[in-house]
């Protein structure tokens, strides 16, 4: 059920003193309804949608120019970028800055990570500049209980008996019974949740200047099913919204001709009906004192009543004004420049439209049988056949396009000082920044971000009021967890949070966009760097740290505690020696530092001396050895060579002898044959 009690009262639907609490949220919730300011916005709307404007002229031009849709769809890039890009868009401030710490990064991430932060940002963006003005509602629901199984042993059992936990079923797993299947119904920490109501939906006492500070009245309407509210707890029978709640067109506008009340048609269960979540002030107990309370209401019945602390609705405006809560949209600013830009863009198509298709005028007398056809059928160079002296004539019209276009940039510009929304601060996705100069391209961004910082720091209050209304929630109701805050793991118990809690918003008028947010940062730590090197004491480490994790949490560049150090968990730093002790220390280690360098240097020459010479004995040892193995080498080479002459000259002695004694043998055998021829026997051969 959204919304959290402090006080439940006691609610009898059959009392005779609540009949006059009915008619007094019934009269009111009437009164509520602004059927006029419902129309403005329906206006808007079909402007934002280019929607025709009902003159339209058959055979003329219906363009329609989207002046609406671009300049609150480029605010609202502007404005999503400066809440999502990872910036403290509001802060929480508090003596004990741990706990501050504590609460920005706890409220802002269940806003962010708990939720589609998102798109709530969104839709209540655009709908405060479109339609005057937005409602965002912050609230607790609790959740249903999670069912848990598990096998346990009788101790933890027992543990978890004693923790209060009700076991809903058991099995026992062995046959000792040590081992049991258990399951048990384990309670689940209530959702903080926010919803952006659509400006149909809600309704607020006509004479109301702020939510919080003394309006009667506020109403939330929301569309639930007979199912639902049963599902709350209520008793639905003979429920019925008695056709009380009546919507103005703005809902079909808004879903393009879809409306809510087009389910009417289901019944039993499922069968819708207007479930309203009333705040109002009034004296239920009769002391004379108005009492908040929070009422849900279905037509005449009266399903709860609770007294509350404060409502959970936050209104924003772009432009309010002073004190209303309704003020102007940007949309207001912009509509009749596009109504005018589309009469004059329509003008300036037609005069096209008319030089490229021009009337003809023709004759009664001159025409022919086939005259009125020849005129219709446009073929370059195609010849028009007439029966009489005057020719059909082409009637030319005057057409100055110049002033035309010259209208509509005249429009353009009266628009964008209106918005702050330029083409100079489209950047380079519009040709014509181009054409300017740095300095007046400058110049000319700066002043339109005058009025886009003014409704950023009009949004961001708003923003900062819903995370005040969530913090005091979760400090109600919420539960202890973990959360890690620049890698450090914490473990915060929201009920401990202070009461006294303040808020602060850090953008908006003065505090320039990121890029120049990051520029300053730098520029300061380079004056703090050189002021710790000239000695001053204007900047400590503690600040240097500070200008850093700024620098890293505007950048969005991740960890502080990765990427610096805090000097304060270092300890107490070193003590600082007297400068005048310093210095002296400083020239006596000059000195002594001379002297050891003359010492080297004298070191290093004698060293150098006694290499010299020791190279040189060396050299002439290895001359010396070289010469003695050279003269070695030359008497074992002569010595080689008189043997191998002597053993030449034997081996040619040797040679000869036997040659000679080959020859001796030779003639001994000649001869020893003759001497044998001799002494044969025998007559003559040829006897």
């Amino acid at each position: 059920m959204p919304g959290a009690p402090d006080i439940t009262l006691e609610y009898d639907a059959e009392a005779p003193d609540n009949t006059a609490l009915v008619q007094f949220l019934m009269d009111e919730e009437k009164r509520a309804e602004d059927g006029a300011l419902q129309e403005e916005r329906e206006v808007a709307l079909d402007f934002y949608n280019g929607e025709p404007f009902g003159d339209e002229v058959d055979g003329r031009s219906q363009l329609v120019t989207r002046d609406v849709a671009e300049v609150i769809d480029d605010t609202v890039a502007e404005l999503l970028d400066i809440m999502v890009s990872g910036d403290k868009v509001v802060e929480f401030s508090h003596p004990d800055k741990r706990i501050a710490e504590e609460a920005t990064h706890a409220v802002g991430r269940q806003f962010h990570e708990g939720q589609d932060g998102f798109r709530i940002l969104h839709d209540w963006i655009k709908a405060g500049l479109l339609e005057k003005t937005s409602v965002a509602k912050v609230c607790v629901e609790p959740q249903p209980p999670k069912r848990r199984e598990a096998v346990l042993s009788v101790e933890e059992m027992t543990a978890l008996a004693d923790q209060g936990v009700q076991f809903i079923a058991s099995v026992q797993m062995d046959d000792a019974g040590l081992q049991w299947g258990a399951a048990w119904l384990e309670e689940q920490p209530p959702k903080f949740i926010d919803y952006v109501t659509p400006n149909e939906e809600f309704g607020v006492a006509s004479d109301a200047r702020d939510l919080d500070d003394g309006c009667v009245y506020d109403v939330f309407k929301m569309r639930r099913t007979i199912s639902d509210i049963a599902e709350m707890g209520y008793d639905v029978d003979g429920l019925w919204d008695d056709g009380n709640v009546t919507l103005t067109t703005l809902s079909s506008v808004r879903d393009n001709g879809l409306n809510a009340n087009d389910v009417d048609y289901r019944t039993g269960t499922n069968r819708s009906v207007w479930f309203l979540e009333e705040y109002a002030r009034f004296d239920l107990n009769g002391d004379g004192i108005s009492e908040l309370i929070k009422v849900h209401r279905v037509g005449k019945t009266v399903l709860n009543i609770e007294e509350v602390e404060e409502q959970p609705g936050v209104v924003w405006c772009p432009f309010p004004m002073p004190g209303r809560i309704v003020g102007q949209s940007l949309a207001d600013k912009v509509m009749d420049i596009q109504r005018t830009r589309s009469v004059a863009l329509r003008q300036t198509m037609d005069g096209f439209y008319f030089s490229n298709n021009p009337r003809t005028f023709l004759s009664e007398s001159s025409i022919g049988d086939n005259t009125i056809d020849d005129l219709l059928t446009v073929v370059p160079g195609g010849i028009v056949r007439h029966a009489g002296p005057t020719p059909p004539t082409i009637a030319t019209p005057s057409f100055d396009i110049g002033s035309g276009i010259t209208l509509m940039e005249t429009l353009a510009g009266e628009k964008e000082s209106r918005s702050g929304v330029t083409r100079l601060n489209q950047g380079m996705s519009n040709p014509d920044t181009l054409n300017k100069t740095a300095t007046g391209t400058k110049l000319m961004q700066a002043a339109g971000k005058k009025i886009a910082r003014l409704i950023t720091r009009n949004f961001a209050e708003a923003f900062a009021r819903l995370m005040l209304k969530k913090y005091r929630l979760m400090r109600q109701f919420g539960r202890p967890y973990t959360i890690v805050i620049d890698g450090e793991e914490r473990r915060i118990d929201p009920r401990q949070w202070p009461d006294d809690m303040n808020i602060k918003v850090r953008v908006g008028l003065g505090t320039g966009n990121k890029d120049e947010i990051l520029e300053r940062l730098m520029m300061l730590l380079q004056i703090a760097q050189a002021a710790i090197q000239s000695g001053s004491r204007t900047f400590n480490d503690t600040n240097i740290y500070n200008i850093i994790r700024a620098l890293i949490e505007t950048g969005n560049l991740g960890n502080i505690r990765e990427l610096a150090t805090d000097p304060e968990t270092l300890g107490p730093p070193e003590e600082k020696p007297d400068p005048e002790m310093a210095k002296a220390q400083a020239e006596m280690q000059i000195r002594a530092a001379e002297v050891d360098a003359k010492k080297q240097e004298a070191a290093l020459n004698l060293q150098l001396k006694q290499d010299e010479a020791a190279a040189k004995i060396q050299l002439m040892r290895e001359e010396a050895a070289a010469k003695l193995e050279l003269e070695r080498q030359k008497a074992a080479a002569e010595q080689n060579l008189a043997l191998r002459q002597q053993d030449f000259e034997m081996a040619m002695a040797r040679e000869q002898m036997a040659l000679q004694r080959e020859q001796a043998e030779h003639k001994a055998k000649l001869d020893a044959e003759n001497a044998v021829s001799k002494k044969r026997p025998g007559g003559d051969l040829d006897k």
